[in-house]
């Protein structure tokens, strides 16, 4: 029999007949993967063969312009890992595990101890999505189509050869550098597409013991529960972004790690980098070494400056260090995420967004004539709301966590307001930094 889950406030999806047949038609899925396997394999071919210029070529303004942002970015933020769903990559890395020696991948629960951190292959992630924004914007893959194809099909190899490896689409849950990103922002997302109760088919991942969709965490969105048991609802919850970082039952370390990162790329080193790499000791660096020690320069002052303020948090709230260090470098994702949200998706949509999808329609054969973007005065006044206004929401947002964070782990307010204190005070500290050297390049 299966058991009630706790539930809250919700629409149920599946009272439509049409949700009902996209969630529980083993079909549906196959045929949606198809569409997004030919699709990207067709972008791939017209990144080598289209225009030299990145704004006019099908293939960088697919990937680039519209696949990482606005389309996975905005699914990440709002609807957590849906986007496994459609995912090309997983659907190819579904298919050839069939025929892999399907071996059991390292568990996760094991824990090596870093720095007094239990850090577990989990933390791949991080590095995985580390090294695969590296080339996008260090190497210029972002911006130059010819090096698109290398950059793909290498990621492609990875997941492939990984699949016949191991099973139960361990490239998807451990290694893809995107998973790692996606575990962290769903705890962020307003809404969850879950099931109601546990359905008794077992997980194709085996990665939950209740076995049921969730776009939480490390769920691939396989639909094997739903299409297994077609009667058990679906249903779309509402919940207060970020509830999920401060109640999530077994914090992850190495789900910190990638909130710091996502904090670290978005906004440190897309700000702070170029300053970086303008220093004497990093600027005399040849070729790509000067950008990439920027990066990692970026990541690792981003990880030790937070972990240098948690210490102090710590001792001076009395908390456990490596509970603290998970809660509230989870509270810091926010001020990645609200960066790339205002300054790649509303931002890159403002200035570019009508070119951007009249290349992509041409592309498919659509003839279609957007405005190129808004107007320069609308333009103008979203980079000073941008520094002004946006980023300090995203300081706000952060706030609030890290306060319901200190309150749960500490049994005074006296005792919270010391361990919230330091961290308020980097949040908003390095966001001045940042929206000052913003306001300076405007």
């Amino acid at each position: 029999m299966s058991k009630d889950r706790t539930t809250g406030g919700g629409i149920t999806l599946t009272d439509s007949a049409a949700f009902r047949f996209l969630f529980t038609n083993k079909n549906v899925q196959h045929a949606v993967n198809l569409v997004t396997v030919a699709l990207f394999f067709y972008a791939t071919y017209r990144a080598a063969a289209g225009p030299t210029d990145a704004g006019e070529n099908f293939g960088s303004v697919a990937f680039f312009g519209l696949w990482w942002t606005p389309v996975m970015l905005l699914s990440l933020v709002f609807l957590g890992r849906i986007w496994c769903y459609f995912c090309p990559i997983g659907a190819m890395v579904r298919f050839t595990q069939r025929f892999g020696l399907r071996r059991h991948f390292p568990m996760y629960t094991r824990k090596w101890l870093v720095v007094g951190l239990p850090v577990s292959v989990l933390s791949l992630t991080a590095l995985t999505f580390a090294l695969a924004r590296w080339p996008m914007y260090k190497v210029g893959v972002a911006y130059t189509p010819r090096l698109v194809p290398y950059y793909w099909l290498s990621i492609l190899g990875v997941a492939l050869a990984v699949s016949l490896v191991y099973q139960r689409q361990a490239f998807c849950r451990y290694v893809c550098p995107a998973t790692g990103v996606m575990s962290v922002t769903s705890k962020f997302s307003p809404l969850e597409i879950a099931q109601n109760r546990e359905t008794g088919v077992q997980c194709a991942t085996l990665e939950y013991k209740s076995e049921f969709l969730s776009t939480d965490r490390r769920c691939t969105a396989c639909m094997n529960c739903t299409t297994e048991q077609p009667d058990e609802d679906v249903e779309l919850r509402f919940r207060w972004p970020g509830a999920k970082a401060v109640t999530e039952r077994i914090p992850l370390v190495d789900e910190a790690l990638v909130a710091l990162l996502i904090w670290a790329v978005f906004p440190i080193d897309h700000v702070l980098g170029a300053a970086i790499e303008e220093t004497a000791l990093v600027g005399s660096l040849p070729g790509l070494l000067a950008p990439t020690a920027a990066y990692v320069a970026s990541i690792a002052a981003t990880i030790l400056g937070f972990a240098a303020v948690n210490r102090v948090a710590s001792d001076w709230g009395g908390l456990d260090w490596t509970e603290s260090f998970t809660k509230f470098g989870l509270a810091y994702a926010p001020l990645g995420i609200m960066f790339t949200l205002g300054d790649h998706v509303v931002g890159g949509l403002l200035e570019e967004g009508g070119q951007t999808l009249n290349v992509f329609a041409r592309g498919l054969g659509v003839p279609l004539a957007l405005p190129a973007g808004a107007s320069p005065g609308l333009v103008a006044a979203w980079d000073q709301f941008f520094v002004t206004g946006w980023l300090w929401l995203a300081v706000l947002w952060s706030a609030v966590i890290a306060w319901q964070v200190a309150t749960t782990m500490t049994d005074s307010k006296e005792r919270a307001l010391k361990a919230f204190a330091p961290h308020i005070a980097l949040m908003a500290g390095s966001t001045y930094v940042v929206a000052s050297v913003l306001a300076a390049h405007a």
